[in-house]
């Protein structure tokens, strides 16, 4: 899909002449950003970047050439170029939501998602009911893992536009995070109904448990041309893993591995560089846990709430445990929110260093802020005034130990399953960025026994602040898994019924011969 975040701005009419039969600037110059413009959406890029130049030249403060230029720059993923004529445009024209709407759809792959929601709430001050402001609002959300508030501005775009199919799909999607899966399929049937399933819905239907799939996907999928945006390895890839994942849940199972296969080996090649600094980075990790000396871990502030961090292997099971642990008194759930992440990077920004996630690399002396920061991210996320706040990312096995001492109220959940039903799964999916181990078998089993001696190392260390649980008993006896979520975090268990979870155990027995046959 092509990012430049907005539209090409909409021109007026310009006198044909000048007084005294000359031409007129205008219009030429109006002329000449038209066929830029067109040039743009025919992908041909640097054509319509000569053209914006020269006006520019010309004409420094031509507003609609800056907005042009900048989308051009954001379609060709030069995101960094893309920023300063955008920038310059809403100077010039701080009325343009349009331009605000790209401008926050660059910021969101530049990953500065702060300044992607400002920008975008700016545009939204302008123009309130837009769809388009409101679906690229719910991306960012999305990437914040504020599904909630997700939800609520995609639903307004629905309302707004209802045939405005990245906001249903949007929609959709998040329903499933949240465990809302009958309004996901009733969400996605309605646009069936309307039109073809494109590659983005029937990615997100697939992505629901399998008795919400009341469709043949495999007979969408074969009528599906090219999807807009990507180029022709991107769209095999893709292709690729959806096909594997609606064999799969069509219980064709020797062929779903063969599409896994082909799909994971496409993927493979571009990654081993990514792969050899993971690797090398783990052993480090490991190695210095293994030295690290018994500590006595807890900050208590009764003024923030308890940080209850659900940490596992990609695909082990943690939303399913915070979907249980939605059900004790006074949580927000956080999912994967990168709070901790934003509070070591710009403490290490605020003291002049390079900036980096591993608080292995910054001086004590600093921790002070990085506790400030994590306070300032809870509200901000509106979470202070919680008892109990969430957090899934797995990424933070490598810091927990620092989180434990430094973080207020901070307690962990480690989550383990099975190997072959965790390594099936994680083979079986693509992911959108690093996890660079997930694309062969062999180095999907070596992330998993790392990560758990990870979690027998952390457990170990702080056992007063920690409890390690298996998906097959969450999913053999929730309530139990629950009241250990309780105790742990001093928190009561609501009067609300256990929330239906799945039940994926023993996924990897139609596919066992495979996973041992290397």
């Amino acid at each position: 899909m092509r990012s430049g975040g907005g539209a090409g701005i909409k021109m007026q009419p310009a006198g044909r002449e000048g007084s005294g039969g000359q031409t007129n600037p205008l219009r030429e110059a109006r002329e000449q950003l038209e066929h830029a413009e067109m040039l743009r959406r025919q992908g041909k890029f640097e054509r319509a970047e000569s053209i914006c130049s020269n006006l520019l030249r010309k004409y420094p403060d031509y507003f609609g050439a800056l907005h042009t230029l900048g989308l051009i720059h954001a379609d060709r993923g030069n995101y960094r170029r893309a920023v300063a004529p955008l920038v310059e445009a809403v100077m010039l024209n701080p009325r343009s939501w349009i331009t605000y709407t790209a401008l926050a759809g660059v910021y969101l792959r530049l990953d500065a998602k702060e300044m992607a929601a400002q920008a975008l709430e700016q545009a939204r001050a302008i123009k309130p009911n837009e769809a388009s402001i409101l679906v690229t609002l719910g991306e960012v959300y999305r990437e914040e893992r504020e599904y909630e508030l997700a939800r609520d501005v995609l639903e307004q775009a629905v309302a707004a536009e209802p045939d405005l199919e990245a906001a249903i799909v949007g929609l959709a999607s998040v329903y499933g995070t949240l465990g809302e899966n009958r309004k996901a399929v009733d969400t996605l049937n309605a646009l069936f109904a309307r039109r073809s399933p494109s590659l983005g819905a029937l990615i997100s239907l697939l992505s629901l448990p399998k008795q919400f799939i009341e469709r043949d996907v495999l007979q969408d999928l074969a009528k599906l041309g090219p999807a807009d945006g990507l180029n022709e390895e991107e769209n095999k890839t893709i292709l690729a893993f959806v096909k594997a994942a609606a064999l799969d849940k069509a219980g064709r199972y020797s062929e779903a591995w063969q599409q896994a296969v082909a799909a994971n080996q496409i993927v493979l090649p571009n990654i081993k560089d990514q792969l050899a600094a993971q690797i090398r980075e783990r052993e480090i990790r490991l190695a210095w846990l293994k030295e690290l000396s018994p500590a006595n871990a807890g900050i208590n502030d009764e003024k923030l709430p308890v940080s209850l961090f659900i940490l596992g292997s990609s695909r082990s099971g943690k939303t399913t445990l915070e979907q249980l642990a939605a059900r004790l008194e006074g949580v927000k759930c956080g999912h994967e929110n990168p709070s901790v992440e934003n509070a070591i990077s710009r403490t290490f920004q605020e003291a002049g260093l390079l900036t980096t996630h591993w608080l292995g690399y910054l001086p004590p002396q600093f921790y002070p802020g990085v506790r400030e920061l994590y306070a300032d991210e809870l509200a901000r996320r509106g979470a202070i005034s919680a008892k109990v706040f969430t957090n899934t990312h797995p990424v933070y096995i490598t810091n927990a130990a620092h989180i434990a001492a430094i973080i207020p109220n901070a307690r962990f959940i480690f989550i383990k399953r099975n190997a072959d039903d965790l390594t099936l799964r994680i083979f079986m999916k693509q992911y959108e960025r690093g996890n660079p181990y997930a694309y062969d078998v062999d180095t999907i089993r070596a992330h998993i026994e790392w990560y758990n001696q990870m979690i027998d190392l952390l457990a170990q260390k702080f056992p007063k602040i920690s409890r390690v649980i298996n998906y097959e008993d969450m999913v053999g006896d929730p309530l139990a898994t629950l009241r250990t979520a309780a105790e742990l975090c001093g928190a009561a268990i609501s009067n609300e019924a256990l929330p239906p979870i799945g039940d994926d155990r023993d996924c990897a027995k139609p596919y066992r011969e495979f996973l041992t046959a290397r």
